[in-house]
């Protein structure tokens, strides 16, 4: 894991003769998760309405004064092996003090901000909490960098002497959303013990499941997977209703009334596609044979590309991938070949649980022998 320059984010780091830690100051205004220049465009805006208001009614100067200089009031929070204390740049905002006595440890939060009718957007922030034993967390630091807001944790309870070991994969749990922990969480409990577990010859998974979409059987010759569609892509069902309905228009409608717009051929020509998009998504497999020297994989029962087959004396890597499309702001993921001449093979395509695809893939390259 990289490390954080903390001078650079507003953390400054207080140290002893010794040269150990004593003391972390976190700088925090209510526009640090700005840049520079949006801040100052937003300050100047604020200023600018606050004007304009107090020419109409003088009632609105306190109030446009006190959102002024909460904009540009800057929070302190000095971490020490005694206390939180809050300082503000502005007298008027009181500081606090909180004593770490019954501090338990801290933790990191993934804060995710959805849009309005915007499904597949949102804004992410990472916030730092100190969790007490007899009283309410506190959020000390928010931040845009999800590295930064572990760091932090980590280098905090350092200072303080707390031992922590929900720290391990927190950074990597943060970063992912919360329907992706919640697939790898149930698809742990499930099947990822039967690939750590089981002896790679004998291991045997018969029934797919939307945590983990597939078929695998193995003995001593090949390892044979079955990629169901339908359990890995949620769209295929909405995409057959969307291109059945829009191929009806675009058919059926001029077919029985001749004076029917003949615009509505286009419904035909968008509906078309989609219907077989969805028909794939629902009904397809895919068939995959790993033997010791080669790999074949082919697509059932709508494809019209035929069988593949790439040798082990041509592949580079064997890896998971992100694919670069989300469902719902969740990633999916691919597993890919990379072959010697410089090309990508999909294998594994559109899967939204990179646990189980990884575990597919070091499969893989166990059965053939390849470097991981």
């Amino acid at each position: 894991m990289e490390e954080i320059d903390f001078a650079s984010n507003g953390i400054v780091e207080v140290k002893n003769a010794s040269g150990e830690v004593e003391e972390l100051r976190f700088k925090i205004g209510l526009l640090s998760l700005l840049g520079r220049v949006i801040k100052n465009i937003f300050l100047f805006f604020l200023i600018f309405i606050a004007i304009i208001f107090s020419f109409f009614t003088l009632y609105s100067v306190p109030f446009s004064l006190f959102i002024i200089l909460l904009a540009v009031n800057k929070r302190t929070i000095v971490v020490n092996k005694d206390n939180f204390i809050t300082k503000n740049s502005i007298p008027i905002f009181p500081s606090k003090k909180i004593s770490i006595l019954e501090l338990e440890r801290l933790v990191v939060k993934r804060v995710e901000n959805k849009y309005p009718n915007r499904s597949s957007s949102m804004s992410v922030t990472y916030e730092l909490h100190a969790i007490f034993k007899n009283k309410p967390a506190k959020m000390i630091f928010r931040t845009l960098i999800p590295i930064l807001a572990d760091q932090m944790d980590r280098k905090i309870e350092k200072l303080l002497n707390i031992q922590d070991n929900s720290n391990n994969g927190q950074f990597e749990k943060i970063t992912k959303t919360g329907n992706q922990n919640n697939l790898e969480a149930e698809y742990s409990k499930t099947t990822h013990p039967k690939f750590s577990q089981t002896s790679s010859k004998n291991l045997n998974i018969d029934q797919p499941s939307t945590t983990f979409p597939f078929t695998v059987s193995t003995n001593l010759i090949n390892l044979k997977i079955v990629h169901f569609y339908n359990y890995s892509a949620n769209t295929g069902g909405i995409s057959l209703l969307v291109g059945l309905v829009f191929t009806a228009i675009g058919i059926f409608i001029p077919l029985f009334n001749s004076q029917a717009n003949p615009l509505l051929i286009v419904c035909a020509i968008i509906g078309v596609p989609v219907l077989s998009f969805g028909i794939s998504n629902v009904f397809n497999k895919r068939f995959i044979t790993v033997s010791k020297s080669k790999i074949n994989y082919y697509t059932k029962p709508i494809s019209i590309r035929k069988e593949k087959e790439i040798l082990k004396s041509q592949i580079n890597r064997i890896e998971v991938r992100f694919s670069g499309h989300r469902v719902n702001n969740v990633p999916s993921y691919n597993i890919v070949i990379e072959t010697k001449d410089g090309k990508t093979h999909k294998l594994i395509k559109h899967v939204y649980n990179e646990m189980a695809l990884r575990d597919l893939a070091n499969e893989i390259n166990h059965h053939m022998s390849l470097k991981t």
